[in-house]
Formats: structure tokens, C-alpha cells, sequence
């Protein structure tokens, strides 16, 4: 932006001054000024906001044979499978898929809630439930012994149509 402030081109003026000195000085030593060529090609705004790649020859070739390797994957497997064969994380998956626009036909892996456990382990647990009813024990007893939470043994009475009869609570 050019000022039209006189006082404030007076101010730079002797900025330039002592510049112009400096660079007089560096050129009396024998300095050189090197200038670009002028045929030099511009960059675009999209290739200047991309980051460079320092990835040397070697790495660079074995980069793009696990690309071509995950894109073959990518029409036969899911996301976990194709980790677990490259021996990468998700999130690595992820931002080669997203800079190398990789396609995943196949469908996630579905597993089980978090917060499920497993029919075997629910086989296991109802076993022991029934083990607790045949002693006697109350619900909250049970829970204790099992170590497990009460909705957990909730939803065990519930899904395997357990028939484990609430005590009533003793006069005090």
C-alpha cells in the first residue's frame, strides 16, 4: 500500500538510506547480488499450499507398491482386515486413503457394543446365575459373588428368560 502521508515517507526514507549504504558496502567487498532467472515458472496456489514431499527414491517406491497393494485390498477386504495385513493403524489407513483417494467397497467390520459382552462369556454367566439361585442367594448377593454389574445380570434374566425370583425384603 503506498502512503500518501508525507511524514511517513519521510520516516522510511532513511531506512532506505541506511539499506542502500549497507548494500553499497557488501558490493565494494566483492560482493554479488544473485538475481532469478526470469523464465523461472510460477506455482500455482494450490501446488504452493500443498506440502513437499522429502521422501527419498527408495521410500517413495515402496510408498506407492503399498498403495497399489492397499487398492487392490480395498475391493476384497475391510478397513481392519487390510490394517492388520499392511500392519498399519487405522488412522494411517485413513490419511492414505484420503491423500491417495483410495475407495473401500467393502463394508466396516461389525463387532460387538463396547459395553456387550460375548455369548460365550454370557454362557459362562448364566451358568453361574443359575449356580446362585439353586444356593439360594439374592440378586444383589449374586451380583457381589459374580462380580458383575446389576444391569448386566438384568439383561442376562431377561435374554435367557432366567427365572430368578426377587426376595422380599425382611420385616425389621
Amino acid at each position: 500500500m503506498i502512503s500518501n502521508h508525507l511524514n511517513q515517507i519521510d520516516q522510511r526514507q532513511t531506512f532506505a538510506n541506511e539499506l542502500a549504504t549497507q548494500v553499497a558496502q557488501y558490493l565494494a567487498m566483492g560482493g554479488m547480488i544473485d538475481k532469478p532467472e526470469s523464465g523461472a515458472p510460477l506455482k500455482s496456489i494450490s501446488q504452493r499450499q500443498q506440502t513437499p514431499n522429502f521422501q527419498g527414491s527408495a521410500a517413495r517406491s515402496e510408498t506407492s507398491q503399498q498403495i497399489a497393494r492397499i487398492r487392490e485390498l480395498a475391493k476384497t477386504l475391510n478397513r481392519s482386515d487390510i490394517c492388520e495385513k499392511e500392519g498399519i493403524t487405522l488412522g494411517v489407513l485413513r490419511g492414505l486413503a484420503k491423500r491417495y483417494a483410495i475407495d473401500f467397497t467393502a463394508p466396516p467390520k461389525k463387532y460387538c457394543a463396547p459395553d456387550k459382552t460375548a455369548p460365550e462369556a454370557d454362557a459362562m454367566l448364566v451358568s453361574q446365575v443359575k449356580d446362585c439361585i439353586a444356593k439360594g442367594v439374592n440378586r444383589t448377593r449374586c451380583c457381589e459373588d459374580l462380580r458383575i454389574s446389576s444391569t448386566l445380570l438384568y439383561r442376562l434374566i431377561e435374554d435367557y428368560d432366567i427365572d430368578y425370583p426377587k426376595m422380599e425384603p425382611a420385616f425389621r
